[in-house]
């Protein structure tokens, strides 16, 4: 996998492996490329943080380079879009948005907004055979229909939009993590912490790990049901939105009563949506919405780093590495343990 008469290196991190996420500083500091989809290197605990941000730069342009769009909602750009915004010197005020896909789905399973079948329909009959229909639940079930709480995770868990353990998506942890990752291109990851946010945040329900998430109990699916009614009862919809507040340092995730024509209600089952508020896009917010999750969808993204990596490969690093020789003799010294068949390349 690794010559010393190669001058560029990359090693794609497609875990959602703690352990993982901790050899991120190393490699970039042996000079390879880092191309991850884990969110478990940017939202680890500070000095890992901290150690990264150092490897980055610790040998000028030399060092290898942190790849991490596909860590924020999948294979939609929305880091680059960060990036894009900030470099044209506008400047953020405000994000937010459903970043998960389990959330997205389940959400809009138990409290759909109404005529959601007149919207696909017409999706159908105008896209000329484009547009195929919504995701399929496990059920016969159409997904405008509302259901249970514990219909829906079993949905999801069938359709493998869920974690090992679905509870690290239901309790707030993944969507945590996801707002370390986009606080560190904000500057304001310095003072906070993926437990500190979940702390803060808002749950549908107590969910307990050890619980069977394919047969949950009803009294779970009852206090739910009193929410999606109460919402209901207001003309609203119930979604879990995760926010940064630039100005007031405010980092939070929320369940919220939303209006059922507003763009969170709306997005599809299995979305990610987020608006960005900035100085330039302050009336209406700039938003991005769309499929996140699924191998297609990452694999992609993934590939997509590499190819735009790959443009400036003719560099002063990779001329200097071909003057001294190849990086790669010290990854499979120090780290050749730790790749194995689990989603490192």
């Amino acid at each position: 996998l690794f010559r010393k008469e190669c001058t560029f290196h990359a090693i794609f991190d497609c875990t959602n492996d703690e352990a993982s996420g901790r050899y991120h500083a190393g490699w970039l500091r042996a000079g390879i490329d880092v191309i991850t989809a884990n969110n478990r290197g940017l939202s680890g605990p500070k000095h890992q943080r901290e150690d990264i941000k150092e490897a980055e730069k610790s040998n000028g342009k030399q060092s290898g380079v942190y790849l991490r769009e596909t860590v924020v909602a999948g294979g939609l750009p929305i880091i680059s879009t960060l990036r894009s915004l900030l470099h044209s010197g506008d400047k953020i005020r405000r994000i937010d948005g459903i970043f998960t896909v389990v959330k997205s789905y389940v959400m809009f399973r138990i409290s759909p907004p109404p005529n959601v079948a007149a919207c696909s329909q017409f999706d159908v009959t105008s896209s000329n055979g484009v547009f195929e229909g919504d995701m399929k639940t496990s059920s016969t079930a159409f997904v405008g229909e509302a259901c249970s709480f514990s219909q829906a995770v079993r949905e999801a868990v069938h359709l493998g939009l869920t974690e090992d353990n679905p509870a690290l998506d239901l309790n707030n942890e993944y969507a945590a993590r996801v707002l370390m990752a986009l606080a560190r291109e904000l500057g304001m990851d310095e003072d906070n912490e993926t437990e500190l946010i979940k702390m803060s945040s808002d749950v549908l329900v107590d969910i307990d790990d050890n619980l069977d998430f394919l047969d949950l109990p009803p009294y779970i699916d009852e206090q739910v049901q009193k929410r999606v009614d109460a919402a209901k009862a207001k003309g609203c919809v119930l979604r879990s939105i995760a926010s940064i507040d630039v100005k007031s340092k405010r980092i939070q995730i929320r369940i919220s009563e939303v209006p059922n024509h507003h763009a969170f209600a709306v997005s599809p089952p299995g979305c990610s949506c987020v608006r960005f508020f900035t100085r330039r896009h302050e009336r209406y917010p700039l938003i991005i919405q769309g499929p996140s999750a699924g191998a297609d969808s990452t694999a992609s993204a993934l590939l997509a780093e590499l190819l735009q990596r790959t443009r400036g490969i003719s560099t002063p690093r990779s001329l200097a590495l071909i003057r001294r020789g190849s990086s790669g003799a010290f990854l499979h010294n120090k780290h050749s343990n730790s790749m194995n068949g689990n989603g490192i390349l």
